[in-house]
């Protein structure tokens, strides 16, 4: 009869990956802030000015549960779709491309629509550490109203960023009227 309650407990207590998935991605993004959670960071002058070889001013990730690209698909923890938005210090311009991302075990693979490259996102706390992937030489890329904006090449400090959860306002500043 232990035996059987320990099997049990245990089963429990592990449940299957599916679950953890979803758990992961609703915490973070379906279930956050009513589906349309914000991560978002600004650094100031003073930082930009003890990191120089820091490109990023401001940078954020938007999700909302109801938009996708392709209806009648749902975004899921297998698949779904957000946004990207950075500001560098050399202008005020805002830079913003579409994502898809997956829950990938205890984070999230995420991609740039138009080759734009990849990062991951893993949750810390009410974070998410954004960390550029596929090797030193390559950067996260995306048009602008004006030009091109890029980040996190070789020789540069943006590789890596925390982002809070922020106010959804941050993010909606981000996006082209």
């Amino acid at each position: 009869m232990r035996l059987r309650t320990l099997a049990l407990m245990l089963t429990a207590a592990i449940g299957t990956p599916a679950t953890a998935a979803d758990d992961l991605y609703t915490r973070y993004f379906a279930g956050a802030a009513a589906g349309k959670p914000c991560y978002a960071r600004t650094y100031d002058d003073a930082h930009l000015k003890a990191h120089p070889k820091q490109q990023v001013r401001r940078i954020e990730i938007d999700f909302d549960v109801n938009e996708r690209s392709d209806p009648p698909a749902k975004n899921s923890a297998a698949n779904f779709q957000a946004g990207i938005g950075f500001m560098l210090k050399r202008s005020r311009e805002w830079y913003g491309q579409a994502l898809v991302c997956n829950q990938a075990g205890d984070h999230f693979e995420c991609y740039l629509e138009a080759d734009g490259g990849t990062f991951n996102l893993y949750p810390r706390g009410e974070a998410l550490r954004l960390e550029i992937t596929g090797g030193p030489s390559s950067d996260i890329h995306t048009e602008g109203a004006k030009d091109f904006g890029e980040f996190g090449g070789p020789g540069t400090d943006d590789r890596v960023f925390i982002l809070p959860r922020a106010d959804r306002k941050l993010c909606d500043a981000a996006k082209p009227n």
